[in-house]
């Protein structure tokens, strides 16, 4: 809650917490299960399973219960980074729980970490590290040379409106805001925008910034290359 109202709030330019208002489409606890259980379930698998044994288990409920209460379904799934918070405890409960096996008779505490070491390299080629191996992984496409190019454009010290996936290479430096066709009109005004035309999201605000900066003639083009662009308010 310190963090939520009021660390957040400081930092933000406009002084509040931009998605304490977010609400999704009438959607309760009851709703979407068959995600909600796939998130349960790889939580388990993580650990194989041994993360029930400990009781600091019980610490990993009121996250879940506040995802699955949410009426936002991008909170119930486990594709998102909302189970950095769940992650440790589960590790802390796992270590628990292969001390505690180790106490008990008839069990080896040490061979029971082959069951989450298991668990993990089965899952290891369906998660994003997997890509890794890819021998493109450790090339820079068009798209992110472009994007390199264009933050680097961007004057230290300004403030620029950037599309969701340009914002935090930019925020060491100038005072960034998401791009949003409404958030040029407002004040302070932004003298810099710099968008992906690919950044899905929040959805369409690039195209939406964009769009609403093309029929503006107090903005103007200064670069753009593999859908990368960015402009510059006219003084």
């Amino acid at each position: 809650m310190l963090v939520l109202k009021v660390v957040v709030p400081a930092f933000a330019p406009d002084g509040r917490y931009l998605y304490a208002g977010q609400v999704g489409d009438g959607y309760g606890f009851l709703d979407g299960w068959p995600v909600k259980a796939l998130t349960v379930l790889a939580l388990l698998a993580v650990t194989g399973g041994l993360v029930v044994r400990s009781p600091l288990a019980w610490l990993l409920l009121p996250t879940l219960g506040w995802r699955f209460a949410s009426s936002v379904p991008a909170h119930w799934g486990p594709g998102l980074h909302y189970s950095a918070v769940l992650v440790p405890v589960a590790c802390a409960a796992l270590v628990d729980a292969v001390r505690r096996g180790a106490r008990l008779p008839g069990i080896r505490g040490r061979g029971m970490l082959w069951v989450p070491l298991g668990a993990v390299l089965v899952l290891l080629p369906f998660q994003p590290t997997a890509v890794v191996a890819a021998p493109g992984f450790w090339k820079s496409d068009p798209r992110e040379a472009a994007a390199r190019e264009a933050v680097r454009r961007v004057p230290d010290g300004v403030r620029v409106a950037s599309s969701n996936s340009l914002a935090p290479h930019l925020t060491d430096r100038t005072v960034v805001r998401l791009a949003t066709p409404a958030l040029l009109e407002r004040r302070p005004a932004v003298d810099w925008l710099v968008v992906d035309r690919t950044d899905g999201f929040p959805a369409e605000a690039a195209e939406g910034a964009l769009g609403e900066a093309a029929g503006n003639p107090a903005w103007k083009v200064m670069w753009e290359e593999a859908g990368i662009v960015l402009l510059t308010r006219i003084r």
